[in-house]
């Protein structure tokens, strides 16, 4: 019975006459598809032929709409047979290669895969079998390949490199910010202490120049011995020379109004990160009260160096000041007062107060005063007037940073041109020794009672203004810069010399 037969309005599903184990399961998935599935009323002949070629049912068209699939008997009847493992045996006359003029792809419809497994049931397909979409394609058939000419090969021919120029990368090292500190604070007071070491050495340059004058024009004149004449004369041209080295060197910070009277300004010295940058130095109002409360406890300062000086005496160990006495015996010309009471102070002033204390400002307040006022101490290479001028350069230092350098200035005056001066040396010329001896005392217990005094009303804002202007953990190891240790030694070596041949002599 053919596939197309029909048997009681039923489709039947003929089985061949000896089929293999492959045919066998496509039958039953051909069943099992029938018995789920309703055939469609009008299908094209290309679908027939089609589900002929793979061996699947093909319902007759008279059956229409009214077709009723009827369940197998034997489906649940009889046990299906397990699939048999390995390699399926082909049929080659079943499955003989069917025609490649359908399809919408111009390839030929192939059956499913054989199912391996162990018998599992079957899910059918719901929307029953797909029929092929779109007229029938040929197969495309390849035409004769297409002869080619041998084409001439094109010689290379070099041509000139050109190499973009390449940056190398540098590796980025990491910063160490201690480093970096302790290597900015020893820059910034290397370079203030180097001018300071360059502005003595030119104020001895000066001197033996004018020493030389002085020994020339004391042969032309047949003087021998030039005595203490010309002692002012050689001071004033060693400091004049110092000064105007030191003005060629900051110009351009000397001469403007906030550098004498204080106040805010450009900084135009210093390393890069402090030229440019705008600074407070001084600019405070100073009244006469205070001003006489700095002059009070610059005679304090006096009056303990004096005292020392007397316990030192009683005990019969003389701390002899070779500089005071040189001066005393000097100050007898109109060159020496003036290298004494005026001119030296402001050149010290403008080189300890503005220029060195303004360049170490960075580092601290305190830290700047403290160091200009021992680089003052030792510039005098005196032991007893160093020390004098080491505390009083502490007063002249915060009088100079809070108010202004005129301020200082003018106390320096009133210390070296009056106290020290012309009441010390008229006082000195018109009284005895046990005269003269007694008014210093007295100078000195005035001076350090008024600086008690002075401490009494004011001693907790200075002590406020130390705390608050501390300098940074660290800060005064910058004094070991090669030309702080220069200067130290070279001063200290002349101070205990000179004081070594006081007290022997």
């Amino acid at each position: 019975m053919s596939m197309n037969e029909q048997q009681s309005g039923q489709p039947q599903i003929p089985a061949p006459a000896q089929p293999s184990q492959w045919d066998s399961q496509e039958n039953q998935r051909a069943q099992r598809n029938q018995d789920q599935q309703s055939p469609l009323p009008n299908m094209s002949r290309e679908t027939s032929a089609h589900n002929q070629r793979i061996g699947r049912p093909q319902p007759s068209r008279s059956q229409g709409l009214d077709f009723i699939v009827q369940p197998d008997q034997q489906r649940y009847g009889q046990p299906v047979p397990s699939p048999q493992y390995g390699n399926p045996q082909y049929n080659a006359g079943t499955y003989g290669a069917g025609p490649y003029d359908s399809g919408q792809y111009g390839g030929g419809q192939y059956a499913a895969a054989p199912q391996y497994g162990y018998g599992q049931p079957y899910y059918p397909n719901p929307y029953g079998s797909s029929a092929p979409v779109g007229p029938s394609v040929p197969a495309y058939s390849y035409g004769p390949a297409r002869s080619y000419q041998p084409q001439p090969q094109l010689q290379s021919q070099a041509q000139p490199q050109t190499y973009i120029p390449y940056w190398a990368a540098v590796p980025v090292q990491p910063i160490d910010l201690r480093k970096a500190w302790r290597t900015w604070r020893r820059k910034v007071t290397n370079r203030a202490m180097g001018l300071t070491l360059a502005y003595q050495g030119m104020m001895y340059v000066g001197a033996i120049a004018a020493s030389i004058v002085a020994l020339i024009a004391a042969s032309v004149t047949g003087k021998q011995d030039l005595g203490t004449s010309w002692d002012g004369i050689i001071s004033l041209v060693s400091v004049i020379t110092a000064f105007g080295f030191l003005l060629l060197m900051r110009h351009r910070d000397i001469i403007t109004r906030e550098f004498w009277l204080g106040g805010s300004h450009v900084d135009t010295y210093g390393e890069p990160n402090q030229r440019g940058r705008i600074s407070q130095y001084g600019g405070g109002r100073m009244r006469p009260l205070w001003f006489l409360a700095f002059i009070a406890l610059g005679l304090g300062v006096q009056g303990v160096v004096t005292l020392v000086q007397l316990a030192f005496a009683m005990v019969g160990a003389d701390l002899a000041s070779p500089t005071s006495e040189s001066i005393n015996e000097s100050a007898v010309t109109v060159s020496m007062w003036l290298y004494i009471g005026l001119v030296g102070p402001i050149c010290e002033e403008v080189l300890f107060r503005g220029v060195l204390m303004k360049e170490l400002k960075p580092l601290g307040r305190n830290f700047a005063i403290i160091t200009s006022a021992l680089a003052f101490g030792l510039f005098h290479d005196d032991v007893v007037q160093g020390t004098f001028a080491f505390l009083f350069g502490l007063i002249l230092g915060f009088v100079a940073m809070e108010y202004s350098l005129i301020w200082s200035i003018a106390l320096h005056v009133f210390n070296n041109a009056i106290l020290s001066g012309v009441i010390d040396t008229w006082l000195a010329g018109y009284l005895d020794s046990t005269g003269y001896a007694i008014y210093s005392i007295a100078l000195a217990l005035i001076g350090v009672i008024g600086a008690l005094i002075v401490f009494a009303f004011w001693g907790r804002g200075l002590r406020q203004y130390r705390r608050d202007n501390r300098s940074v953990s660290g800060t005064y190891a910058a004094w070991a810069c090669p030309t702080f240790i220069i200067f130290v030694v070279i001063n200290a070596v002349m101070a205990v010399l000179s004081f070594a041949a006081a007290m022997i002599g």
